[in-house]
């Protein structure tokens, strides 16, 4: 498969995303479905570590790569060859790290080393029960009092929420609307937190859940960035990682058809083996060439965040229809499979329900729709505020 087209190294590209479809198909494959029931051991995300995944977006003098985007987004899509999961833990890193950056210098050494080894894992915690994808209607609040901010809420839905030392909350610290959040950082062993796993059917490793906050301490200079500009921080993040996380998922879309094309030239109906049937080929090639597409607009997306260009369309277009597109791909593997394509012993059901969460996660279709609409057409033609 040929490598995105951007202005780093293309040899470099290939070497990495040639390691890293190894490390897919001999570490995370064989043992994907293992985790849907056992917890995901920290030795395998410091392994992450020791291979420089979680510390692209860390700056070299705390650790990390201080890598490209693009960089990132390979490292989302192979490692979604291997389990979609497990590229949670690059796109959580990439995100606290861009966010830490905006902190100050000693929360940053105290926190973006462990980021980048895996010796510590931060969650990212903007939603709320009754607050999703409208995030500027945040409740939970955050008081100052002396030093310390003072949070009381809880947080919903929180990837990692069950396994993370920390958590980037953003909270209402001023007035209505989006220039009333703010974020800070809070280590999860802070007295006054409680949390809740949910159990669910897709990327069960994640441990995504709730969080609690009773009176909960922190420091002032846990904030990050400047008070009441946490929304904008938070959307900021949003943007990249919504082509990393179509590319996750189209990863594992290209995985389950490459799987699939070895099946039809193996199984034979009637004589023939089923790839040769049109109907069977015709429609692999269709999913191919649509997710081919998708990926190319996805490194489109990252190449601009490198640039520095303006993104905000593209990344929703990513998000709307790497999901979209591989869980199409996916179901059509189950069905070419026949009655095989449903054996839990077959990693397509299990890929299909990680697939379908990320078409909610980080931001439904329909959201990803009114924020292309309003790229393309202005702000005075959105249909919500």
């Amino acid at each position: 498969m040929n490598n995105p087209t951007t202005t780093g190294s293309a040899g470099d590209h290939r070497l990495l995303r040639d390691t890293l479809r190894r490390f897919a198909a001999d570490r995370l494959r064989p043992e994907f479905l293992r985790w849907r029931t056992e917890p995901y051991p920290r030795e395998r995300i410091l392994e992450m570590g020791e291979l420089g995944l979680l510390g692209l977006r860390v700056p070299v003098e705390h650790g990390g790569g201080d890598g490209s985007f693009v960089e990132l987004g390979i490292v989302n899509e192979e490692l979604g060859r291997g389990d979609v999961s497990v590229a949670y833990f690059p796109q959580l890193a990439a995100i606290s790290a861009e966010l830490l950056k905006r902190a100050d210098v000693g929360l940053q050494q105290r926190w973006l080393p462990p980021l980048a080894t895996g010796e510590a894992v931060i969650a990212y915690g903007l939603t709320e029960p009754s607050t999703g994808s409208d995030a500027a209607a945040i409740k939970l609040q955050m008081r100052r009092d002396g030093s310390d901010w003072v949070l009381n809420g809880e947080k919903a839905s929180i990837t990692f929420a069950g396994l993370a030392e920390a958590a980037i909350i953003f909270a209402r610290s001023g007035g209505e609307g989006a220039r009333g959040v703010s974020g800070v950082l809070v280590p999860l062993d802070a007295p006054g937190i409680t949390r809740g796993v949910y159990p669910s059917s897709s990327t069960p490793l994640t441990q995504r859940g709730s969080l609690h906050f009773d009176n909960v301490r922190v420091p002032a200079d846990h904030q990050i960035g400047v008070e009441g500009a946490g929304f904008v921080s938070a959307m900021q993040a949003l943007d990249f990682n919504r082509a990393l996380i179509g590319l996750a998922v189209m990863g594992a879309g290209f995985q389950s058809l490459d799987e699939t094309m070895e099946y039809t030239k193996a199984r034979t109906t009637f004589g023939q083996p089923l790839a040769k049937r049109e109907a069977v080929a015709f429609s692999i090639a269709e999913h191919l060439a649509s997710l081919r597409a998708a990926r190319a607009l996805a490194y489109e997306a990252l190449a601009m965040a490198d640039a520095g260009v303006p993104y905000v369309a593209e990344g929703a277009m990513v998000k709307w229809l790497g999901p979209k597109l591989a869980a199409e791909a996916i179901h059509r593997c189950i069905l070419l499979h026949g009655w095989m394509g449903f054996s839990t012993e077959l990693p397509f059901e299990a890929r299909l329900h990680d697939v379908m969460s990320l078409e909610v996660g980080d931001g439904t279709a329909e959201i990803m729709k009114g924020i292309i609409a309003r790229e393309a057409m202005g702000r005075e033609y959105v249909a919500y505020r």
